[in-house]
């Protein structure tokens, strides 16, 4: 998909770069859109386990929900970084398959930004929310306009400006949660 593009992919080249048959492919796939399907259901995968570590990591919760923040964004970018170019093909051939799943994922990780937000506002690191699955719910909207799915090729192009740019929105986030002089506006 990397060197040729969602569309022009075939199920031979699939099989022939994973060194077994097309028919082999068949027996674990239904067809291309599957395979692209398993493709972004595994980098987000990785993204989760990576959530997850850093969830129960012994860090402060503020650490905690800075780095599961960040890690949603910039682990999805790094990830398809080789074949971003041919990303939105791969996106408009399985959109409704891909918005069902991306619902169950977006739900995964509102779980553990709930579970970071309330710990942090039990420890006195946050301000007590009333309604941490919605303020979670608040967070994960304003860093989805960074993934891959809501930018443009030219913008997956250039991860460092994309982590500047999340780091930014993540500092306001943060600012609004905090119980901290530190970073709660005067």
């Amino acid at each position: 998909m990397a060197r040729h593009g969602f569309r022009k992919t075939t199920m031979e080249d699939i099989a022939r770069e994973a060194g077994v048959g097309r028919r082999t492919i068949y027996l674990h796939f239904k067809g291309k859109e599957d395979v692209g399907l398993s493709s972004i259901g595994r980098v987000v995968e990785q993204v989760h386990d990576e959530l997850r570590a850093i969830l129960v990591s012994d860090q402060p919760a503020k650490a905690r929900l800075r780095g599961i923040l960040l890690r949603r964004v910039i682990g999805r970018i790094e990830r398809i970084q080789d074949y971003y170019q041919s990303l939105d093909e791969l996106f408009e051939v399985v959109r409704p398959s891909y918005l069902a799943r991306r619902s169950h994922y977006f739900d995964l990780e509102l779980a553990m930004l709930e579970e970071v937000l309330q710990s942090g506002a039990e420890s006195g690191e946050f301000i007590t929310l009333g309604n941490p699955k919605a303020v979670g719910r608040a967070m994960l909207l304003a860093t989805n306009a960074f993934l891959p799915y809501s930018l443009s090729v030219r913008e997956l192009g250039e991860l460092a400006a994309i982590e500047r740019q999340a780091i930014d929105m993540i500092d306001l986030l943060l600012r609004g949660v905090a119980n901290d002089r530190e970073l709660r506006p005067s």
